[in-house]
């Protein structure tokens, strides 16, 4: 490089670091110039964040963790054994065999999504920290909903509150209220569930605004979910545990005849030797034995009927139960007006800016 290129050079470098200076200095005077607009927006935005962040409600969460039954099918040692570890990389080969639960557990958070299951939280009993009487949960959300400053909720909560005694229900179809779907929207987003595909725990979560009222919520979701499950995998068995009952009632009833016709032919025809008579009574005889077989088998299949009931009946394992939390999870109020601050000196600063270059 010749002495000329780089004398240019150093000159160029010795602009640009100028024009750095006097672009530094300019926004240092220009934010100088707008300070008060900033701190004017910045006050602003500080003020309204506190009045919003003391708008918030404070919110509790409880936890309810269970193990779920699994059944893996005793028989199948090695397939057992490749199923086990299947599982511990999040795999499942339950279809691989005719012994897999009606309704998987990594189904179960889906369960708690539903909205029989919201209706059926809305019209559970709960109470306060502050209050021991009892009133539905869907009475409680209203009125936690009525108490905030941003009431922009307000026009869907002034429906008749006797509409919570009604049923929605037709069938299997379900007709929601306004109402009634907002907070079937709200127990979606305050409840829900997970599970550890590793370890096959299920994790029940709830929040709510109070703290005896979220761990109340978090065991009745539990509840319900054990109640549910239970329900779906020994519907058929209980099923036929009814249609056995009804059929031993009728066998009963055709035994208790024919044991009464042999009885009464027996007493009326002692003295009679007739092989006519004794036909007859071979007959009567033949269908008290029918009768009473088929009684007798009816009974036997009742039994194992009942046992299947309850072999099938899943058992859940609670971990660790619902407690009542002692802290609040939220709102993090201070995070909050930290950020409407932030918000308004940005503001602030694009207001100066249009001002100078848009409105001059």
């Amino acid at each position: 490089m010749s002495a000329k290129e780089a004398r240019g050079k150093d000159i160029k470098d010795t602009i640009d670091e100028d024009e750095i200076k006097i672009r530094l200095s300019d926004a240092v005077l220009f934010l100088k110039g707008i300070r008060w607009t900033i701190i004017r927006w910045a006050g602003a935005f500080f003020i309204l964040g506190i009045l919003y962040a003391l708008s918030q409600q404070n919110e509790f969460i409880a936890t309810v963790k269970v193990m779920p039954e699994h059944k893996t099918g005793g028989g199948s040692g090695g397939l057992g054994d490749l199923k086990s570890l299947a599982g511990l990389a999040g795999v499942n080969l339950d279809n691989l065999n005719g012994l897999s639960e009606a309704i998987r557990p990594d189904l179960y958070p889906d369960i708690l999504q539903s909205v029989p299951f919201s209706l059926y939280l809305l019209n559970q009993p709960v109470t306060t920290l502050t209050s021991q009487k009892p009133q539905s949960l869907q009475s409680y959300l209203i009125e936690q909903d009525q108490k905030g400053i941003t009431r922009f909720l307000g026009s869907l909560f002034t429906s008749d509150p006797d509409e919570s005694l009604t049923t929605p229900s037709s069938g299997s179809t379900l007709r929601l209220t306004k109402l009634q779907e907002t907070l079937v929207k709200d127990i979606s987003q305050r409840v829900g569930a997970a599970m550890d595909k590793k370890s096959g725990i299920i994790t029940i979560n709830a929040q709510m605004p109070d703290p005896i009222v979220v761990a109340t919520v978090a065991s009745q979701a539990m509840d319900y979910l054990a109640k549910y499950v239970t329900h779906y995998r020994t519907e058929k068995s209980r099923k036929q545990v009814d249609f056995l009952k009804q059929q031993i009632s009728d066998a009963r009833s055709r035994y208790e005849t024919a044991e009464f016709a042999l009885s009464s032919y027996r007493d009326r025809n002692r003295s009679i030797y007739l092989n006519t008579a004794k036909i007859e009574e071979q007959r009567l005889q033949a269908d008290y034995l029918l009768a009473q077989t088929v009684y007798t088998d009816l009974s036997k299949q009742l039994e194992q009927a009942r046992i299947k009931v309850q072999e099938e009946s899943p058992v859940f394992q609670i971990l660790e139960p619902a407690r009542v939390p002692l802290r609040k999870s939220g709102p993090k109020r201070t995070a909050i007006v930290v950020g409407f601050t932030v918000a308004g000196v940005i503001i602030g600063i694009a207001v100066a800016l249009m001002r100078k270059f848009f409105f001059r």
